[in-house]
């Protein structure tokens, strides 16, 4: 069996909710749902938590330690290095990079990744960049090489290439890429974790799934969002891109 490692990146400093990833429901926090979920996909080795220097993040990497899991400790705005050090320190070829602002990940869609990095030779490969994506907020993954990662690390210059870790790889058009369509248009759902009112909805998702949210995939939870809309009102005000404007603005003055 071919093994595919996973760099989750994980900090407790986020401005919009901090500390979400350990945020408990029934007893699991936000950070082990997605472990869980990852863990049932037996290619996915090893799984490292890439977090930071910043004090807050200890709590994280007592989680790790705690439960066993690899870890990395980085900067913590220069993202793109925190891969590219992590990978360097575990002498990785490839990489599946995951957010810990998705603990709905579906492993269905690794999958699918996986079976055309494998068998095409992409550099990157991603179901949610270049956008727009069709797949819901929350599912996002991406696949590189490490040469692909190095390259981008001593070619990056940009505050944006370097805070968000792929934009370089998707936006040189020096690379060979695919992006994975999905086979309907859920770009509209979305079940990621930036904001509390997002938290409460993942909560009546636990709920709702009970033991299965650990194998519940993309098409039911879209099922479940389509029966209850009330629950998703709150999110017509919210760009799914919109955290990407902070490094954008920064951007300006190296133009």
């Amino acid at each position: 069996m071919m093994f595919f490692p996973v760099i989750i990146q994980a900090r407790m400093g986020s401005s919009r909710l901090p500390g979400k990833i350990l945020m408990k429901h029934n007893g699991i926090s936000m950070l082990a749902l997605m472990l869980g979920r990852l863990k049932r996909l037996n290619c996915l080795k090893p799984i490292i938590i890439a977090t930071t220097k910043n004090k807050k993040d200890k709590k994280i990497i007592n989680f790790c330690k705690k439960n066993r899991i690899k870890y990395f400790i980085g900067p913590e705005k220069n993202v793109l290095k925190r891969y590219y050090l992590a990978s360097k320190k575990y002498k990785l070829n490839k990489v599946i990079r995951l957010t810990s602002d998705c603990p709905l990940i579906d492993i269905k869609i690794i999958r699918k990744l996986i079976k055309i990095f494998k068998t095409n030779k992409f550099d990157f490969v991603s179901n949610s960049v270049p956008p727009p994506s069709s797949f819901p907020d929350g599912s996002d993954a991406e696949i590189f090489s490490y040469k692909t990662l190095e390259k981008t690390f001593f070619n990056a210059k940009l505050p944006s290439e370097k805070e968000h870790v792929t934009f370089y790889m998707w936006k040189s058009k020096k690379f060979k890429i695919f992006k994975l369509k999905n086979k309907y248009n859920y770009s509209n759902y979305r079940y990621s974790l930036d904001y509390y009112d997002d938290f409460r909805l993942l909560m009546k998702i636990i709920e709702y799934f009970k033991d299965k949210i650990y194998t519940c995939d993309t098409n039911q939870i879209v099922r479940y969002l389509r029966k209850n809309k009330n629950l998703v009102k709150y999110q017509k005000k919210i760009d799914r891109y919109g955290g990407w404007n902070p490094s954008l603005k920064k951007d300006k003055k190296f133009k």
